[in-house]
């Protein structure tokens, strides 16, 4: 062996001595830490709905995954899809995963052997005489990872991209819940439309009634003011109707990156509300805490938990012993052609090891530093699974109210109705006056829009209620947009329609 390798293979015969304790873990989380989050904050199995017999089951993911097939509208399906593979948002959160995934690539690569190749050529002028230097060869270099340090940093970028992958995860549930919201919106205004021009109708129909009793002689000028009078302060609530159907159209056109005329183009111009009571009524009364695990919001929490303790165990194993190899092998010679000479070889080897042994303190300050950064983030995973928590109760109760509401509402309607009937049967034969006929044409026109206003209001409920349960993704990677149907595939009494 050259004389010249001993001390560089006698540095690396050293390193490989040292204790095993240089590179072990330090109270590394069990499994992932996820877990470990998991365990400071259980999530307890929890059943907030109760229904009928015989339906106990809990909604499972395949329902959630595409929560808007269970409408049984092709317009809100074909927005939602159209959303979640066009929308701006969605585009920037899936740029932002792959420049984690890029990150976390070139972190694995910075990890590995290094090889470059090299040429050179001078001319050098000394004394009156001139002299050349040519040389080619390859060098190398690597960092052994002898305290961990380095797969410490690849594990932080990694659970980096976890957290993009839930980011953009998260963007997807949103995504698909604002869409149907504006979408439930928009077919609520029309159907408001709707039921004011029907009662518009009915007011002009009064008022003309009332002009021929006032020829007649039969009903006064104050009858026919009156008429008039609901009539128009019924015509002057279209255009805010108008107004509210234009701009649930330019939101969907915003969500779904369309041009509105594109937009309005494919959607159905008359088309009924969803009705979404038997999936109410069909609703699972378990509905396990561990199902919001599917949550993204509630992944990325943990993942971010993983990235910290990473990060902190970087910063600790930085400052254990360090080692690192370099060589490089080539030729040299005063001429091209003596670069094929016996002589021309040149090589060398190089290894470094590195141990600080005092900082005056900087090292413990900065793992301390760390320390309160991964409390911070547990305590910020224990605030996301209370709000997760806090979102299913709330959607839940709202959707019980509006069930409740629903069901009030229809017999006040009907009842309505009836009082209408045989108030304007009266009215024609004479037996009551204009202002009893109008006030019965109000009460309504007044009980129709609450009944239409608190139906959708329990659809979109039953929106955030599936937002609230982490609904519009799967869990195993495949996007909503392209998973199998979960009217096909689901078990749950939620999808038995």
């Amino acid at each position: 062996m050259p004389d010249r390798f001993r001390p560089a293979l006698l540095a690396l015969s050293l390193a490989l001595a040292l204790p095993a304790w240089a590179a072990a873990p330090e109270d590394r989380p069990p499994e992932s830490a996820a877990a470990a989050a998991s365990a400071a904050t259980p999530l307890l199995p929890m059943s907030w709905l109760r229904a009928g017999p015989g339906q106990a089951k809990p909604a499972d993911g395949a329902v959630l995954a595409q929560w808007w097939q269970q409408f049984d509208d092709a317009d809100l399906s074909a927005l939602v899809r159209e959303a979640l593979a066009r929308n701006t948002d969605l585009r920037v959160a899936r740029s932002t995963l792959a420049q984690a995934q890029a990150a976390r690539a070139a972190t694995v690569a910075g990890a590995r052997p290094q090889v470059g190749t090299s040429a050179s050529a001078s001319r050098n002028h000394s004394n009156n005489a001139n002299s050349n230097q040519f040389q080619v060869g390859l060098s190398a270099s690597w960092n052994p990872d002898l305290n961990g340090s380095q797969q410490a940093a690849i594990d932080a970028a990694g659970a980096d991209v976890a957290v993009a992958t839930q980011d953009l995860h998260a963007t997807q549930v949103s995504l698909a819940a604002e869409v149907g919201l504006a979408y439930l919106g928009l077919r609520d205004a029309q159907a408001r439309q709707r039921i004011t021009q029907a009662s518009l109708d009915s007011f002009e129909d009064s008022s003309q009634l009332v002009s021929w009793r006032v020829q007649a002689g039969l009903a006064s000028g104050l009858d026919l003011d009156q008429a008039r009078l609901s009539t128009e302060q019924t015509r002057a609530s279209l255009p805010s109707l108008t107004t509210e159907v234009a701009q649930y159209e330019s939101q969907l056109a915003l969500l779904t990156g369309r041009s509105l005329q594109a937009l309005q183009g494919s959607l159905a111009q008359v088309s009924a509300m969803p009705n979404t009571e038997p999936l109410v009524d069909r609703l699972a009364v378990g509905v396990p805490a561990d199902l919001l695990r599917q949550r993204p919001d509630l992944r990325a929490a943990e993942a971010s938990v993983a990235v910290q303790w990473s990060r902190r165990d970087q910063t600790r194993r930085e400052g254990l012993p360090a080692f690192s190899l370099s060589g490089s092998a080539g030729l040299q010679a005063l001429t091209l052609a003596g670069l094929g000479a016996s002589g021309a070889g040149i090589a060398s080897l190089a290894a470094a090891f590195s141990w600080q042994l005092f900082d005056g303190g900087q090292r413990e300050a900065l793992v301390a530093q760390q320390d309160a950064a991964l409390d911070a983030t547990r305590i910020q995973y224990e605030a996301v699974v209370l709000t997760a928590l806090k979102d299913v109760e709330d959607s839940l109760v709202a959707v019980r109210g509006s069930r409740e509401r629903v069901g009030t509402l229809r017999k006040a309607a009907t009842a309505a109705q009836n009082v209408f009937d045989a108030t304007r049967q009266r009215h024609q034969v004479g037996l009551i006056d204009t202002a009893s006929l109008l006030e019965a044409q109000r009460n309504l026109l007044s009980t129709q829009t609450s009944l239409q206003s608190t139906q959708t209001e329990l659809s979109q409920n039953l929106v955030q209620l599936y937002k609230a349960l982490g609904g519009g993704w799967t869990p195993d990677g495949e996007t909503a947009a392209t998973a199998p149907s979960a009217k096909s595939t689901a078990s749950s009494p939620v999808a038995s329609r």
